[in-house]
C-alpha cells in the first residue's frame, strides 16, 4: 500500500478457475484532498477596475498606503499638485471616486513620488474631505516648493507649497502662486 493512499486488486481467473489478486498495471488511487492552509491574499491592484467598480475605500487604500511617506512629509514644503472632493466640478469635470482616482492615477505617473492624502487627516487644510495629491520631495522654503511648480509647467492654480502638520492651522502653511 502506498503512503496516504489505497491500492486495489484486480481479481483474475486463471487456468483451472482459480481467483488470483494481481495489482492492476500502472493504477494509483489518490489519497483523500487535503484542504489548503488559510493564506492571506495580497490587496487587489487598482489598475484592474473597471471606473464604475472604484468607491472611496479605494481612495481610503491609497491614502493608506501613502500614509508613511506623507508621515514624513509633516512639518516640511512640499508642492501640492491637486485637490479634489466629491462633487467638484473642475474643466467640466464632476469629480466622482472614479475621477479623483484617474486624477492622482495620471499625477502619480508623472511624478512617480507623489502621494494622496486625505485633507481630514491634517490640520493644515482649510477644507476638510479633500483628497490630496503631493508631491513628496521636500523643499526648504515655501518658495523653492513653488519654483518646483513653476519648473513642472503647472498653472498657479494647480500647483502651490504646502506644508503637511498635525497641529495648528491653514495659516503659514500654505503659500498661493501669483
Amino acid at each position: 500500500m502506498a503512503a496516504g493512499g489505497v491500492t486495489a486488486f484486480v481479481l483474475t481467473r486463471g487456468t483451472g478457475g482459480t481467483e488470483t489478486a494481481q495489482p492492476p498495471l500502472d493504477t494509483h488511487v489518490a489519497a483523500p484532498a487535503q484542504r489548503p492552509p488559510t493564506t492571506t491574499v495580497a490587496p487587489v491592484t487598482l489598475t484592474s477596475q473597471a471606473p464604475a467598480e472604484i468607491t472611496e475605500n479605494d481612495l481610503l487604500r491609497q491614502a493608506a498606503q501613502d500614509s508613511a511617506t506623507a508621515e514624513r512629509l509633516v512639518g516640511q514644503w512640499v508642492p501640492q499638485l491637486s485637490s479634489k472632493n466629491l462633487g467638484l466640478v473642475v474643466g467640466g469635470v464632476t469629480y466622482d471616486y472614479p475621477a479623483i482616482l484617474a486624477d492622482f492615477r495620471a499625477l502619480h505617473d508623472r511624478f512617480p513620488d507623489a502621494v494622496m492624502v486625505n485633507s481630514s487627516d491634517y490640520s493644515n487644510f482649510s477644507r476638510k474631505d479633500f483628497w490630496v495629491t503631493l508631491e513628496a520631495s521636500v523643499f526648504s522654503s515655501a518658495d523653492a516648493a513653488n519654483a518646483w511648480c513653476d519648473e513642472q509647467g503647472f498653472a498657479a492654480q494647480d500647483c502651490h507649497a504646502s506644508r503637511l502638520t498635525h497641529s495648528g492651522g491653514p495659516a503659514g502653511n500654505s503659500k498661493p502662486r501669483r
